[in-house]
């Protein structure tokens, strides 16, 4: 959807979208197959994206005891945004934000595809999405609060009290077991914007893509238990 604008800029701005979009598409080995553009008070872009697999999806179930976790993206958006909107965020920091968001994860999204479950760390935060493994897989997981990566100025603005519209909502849909009374140990509520990917597999083959992609972090572990997220 575009704003309303004179012929000569409608037709560049659309050239300038597709191409940056086809830029990453391109990367991605996808095609862009249609689209249908609209006038609106203000710009809009979104893709439906669709595909063909060769093998068993990777689903939210599949987690099992023993399994390690792993988390491909720092953690830190929402609440660096919400700084940046308080007028609180340094331009590094919002920086290192933007930059986190936009960087692709295709070639560790192929080294996961092993994983037994797997989700994407986005709105409802880590432990919304982390809840769903453990719910569909009938396991605990047990998170290590001190090996979660966090984008920078995330756990000083957490500290200040800074949070993000969805935070609250978020904390009260996934509650956390043993959750200490730490301001930084709220990033685990943190809605993300093009959050990280985050898998549960085998020790040994997280340690080989740890090793390949120094980003991805082990932060957990499945465990045994009730279908809930803990801290261990």
């Amino acid at each position: 959807t575009l704003p309303r604008l004179s012929p000569r800029l409608e037709t560049r701005t659309l050239a300038e979208i597709a191409a940056a979009a086809r830029s990453v598409f391109d990367e991605a080995e996808a095609s862009v197959v249609g689209g249908h553009s609209a006038t609106g008070p203000e710009l809009h872009l979104g893709f439906a994206v669709t595909g063909l697999l060769d093998r068993d999806p990777v689903l939210l179930s599949g987690a099992r005891p023993g399994d390690v976790l792993v988390l491909t993206k720092p953690l830190g958006t929402g609440v660096v945004l919400a700084g940046e909107m308080a007028l609180k965020a340094t331009g590094h920091e919002v920086a290192a934000t933007l930059a986190s968001m936009a960087t692709p994860q295709f070639e560790i999204a192929a080294g996961l595809a092993g994983a037994h479950a797997m989700t994407d760390v986005t709105g409802f935060g880590l432990a919304g999405h982390l809840l769903g493994i453990c719910e569909a897989s009938g396991v605990e997981a047990r998170l290590d609060l001190a090996a979660l990566p966090l984008l920078p100025g995330a756990a000083r603005h957490l500290e200040a009290g800074l949070r993000s519209t969805l935070h609250a909502s978020n904390r009260e849909a996934a509650p956390v077991a043993g959750l200490p009374d730490d301001p930084v140990a709220e990033i685990l509520f943190d809605p993300q914007t093009a959050g990280g990917l985050l898998a549960a597999l085998p020790r040994p083959e997280a340690e080989t893509l740890v090793a390949e992609f120094p980003e991805a972090r082990i932060v957990g572990q499945i465990v045994e238990g009730p279908a809930r997220v803990s801290l261990g």
